[in-house]
């Protein structure tokens, strides 16, 4: 129990540090993007290259994890992603920046497929089923913080320096992580080289797929990664420069920076009460629907906001509902897939997930130009209502015992 308690505290310690280099980028590219010539939708391609990348490494990296272990995957994933970060140096000065960029965002998936998937499935690991919230709301805490910081860390040195000084300070501090991850990270985290993992595969990915419950937590996750780290991020600077928005003093960048950061730390609050809720009381389910509902609410006043009060309270809504969504769904995925499986299940979350999270920016960015960016948010709230029917569903069936029988069968 306190090998687990004290593995997850590394975890979360390497989730946060490996998310600042990621957060670095998106208060300075949506700007500086078009300031170098990119039209909106490569800008848009753009930062949504790595979460598109992920999407074909995800499944091998899961299946890696199960095998392996998590220590040199993450390790390794760091290493590539500190490579990303150097080619978006190079970009602001080379005579192709969309290309640099474009590649940069390509090797950051490689890299940040390999640190997501084994952080995810090594808490998975360590935690036992009277601590999966909690230790899964801690490390996925660590990686919602982590992202804010990089914004912060991205906007404030773009302010007070240039944003090439923000990329190679990301560069040293995702550096410096790779090497304390080869000695911190649990080398047993996962269950690896089991027998039932090395028999044939595909059975293994057929009855997941197969599963109701997995397709919906993997669905609800697509859906969050497509508003939050989609539409939200890639959004966010552009929507805040043309309403005129400051905050502290701080141009664009910073104040974006800020506001993104009010959402995170609502979001890893809320991501930290649920899982001590989830772990407390007799089942899973019942922060489900009204997360939904409060994640609905707050986009719909992020599209009626207009002073940097209301954006931030906005945002904090935002944060708090969809923290409370994602715990109970990874907790689920959890009790629902067998130990020798947690990589491969992982792998498929973050699949759906980043096809939520590539099209977001792609969608947000040029309807916004085209429609207002309060539409594209009211959109957004229409969807997240839209999903509020099936977790209820899910909710009934739990209270019925029908969902604990379909998850151990």
């Amino acid at each position: 129990m306190q090998d687990g308690l004290r593995a997850s505290w590394w975890i979360a310690a390497i989730s946060f540090l490996s998310g600042i280099g990621g957060g670095v980028v998106f208060p300075i590219l949506p700007v500086l993007g078009m300031q170098l010539g990119l039209s909106a939708a490569m800008v848009g391609l753009i930062l949504a290259a790595n979460r598109i990348t992920r999407i074909a490494c995800n499944p091998f990296t899961g299946a890696l994890v199960d095998r392996f272990g998590a220590r040199w995957p993450v390790a390794f994933g760091l290493f590539t992603e500190t490579l990303a970060v150097l080619g978006f140096s190079v970009a602001v000065h080379a005579q192709s920046p969309a290309a640099w960029f474009l590649t940069g965002r390509v090797a950051w998936g490689v890299g940040s497929s390999l640190i997501l998937v084994g952080a995810l499935a090594a808490v998975m690991g360590v935690a036992s089923p009277a601590t999966r919230g909690r230790l899964t709301g801690r490390v996925r805490t660590a990686m919602t913080l982590g992202l804010p910081a990089g914004m912060l860390l991205g906007g404030v040195i773009t302010d007070l320096a240039s944003p090439e000084d923000a990329f190679l300070s990301a560069a040293i501090l995702t550096f410096a992580t790779g090497l304390f991850a080869l000695f911190a990270m649990p080398s047993d985290a996962i269950v690896p080289g089991s027998e039932e993992s090395q028999g044939v595969a595909d059975p293994v990915w057929r009855s997941m797929l197969a599963n109701p419950l997995l397709q919906l937590i993997w669905c609800s996750n697509a859906l969050v990664f497509f508003a939050i780290s989609g539409v939200l991020l890639a959004t966010l600077v552009v929507l805040v420069h043309a309403r005129g928005l400051h905050v502290l003093g701080l141009g664009s960048s910073g104040t974006a920076g800020l506001l993104m950061a009010l959402l995170m730390v609502s979001r890893a609050v809320a991501s930290l009460a649920s899982g001590a809720f989830v772990d407390r009381h007799d089942g899973r389910t019942a922060l489900l629907l009204p997360a939904a509902l409060v994640t609905t609410l707050g986009f719909v006043g992020l599209a009626l906001a207009m002073h940097d009060w209301s954006v931030g309270l906005a945002l904090a809504t935002i944060g708090l509902g969809s923290g409370a969504l994602t715990i109970p769904m990874l907790t689920l995925l959890t009790d629902t897939t067998p130990a020798h499986a947690r990589g491969r299940a992982t792998g498929l979350y973050q699949v759906y997930g980043d096809i939520g999270g590539s099209l977001g920016p792609i969608v947000g960015l040029q309807l916004g130009v085209w429609m207002g960016y309060g539409t594209i948010y009211l959109g957004v709230a229409l969807g997240m209502l839209a999903a509020a029917f099936p977790l209820y569903g899910l909710t009934r069936r739990e209270r019925s015992g029908s969902l604990r029988s379909s998850a151990n069968g």
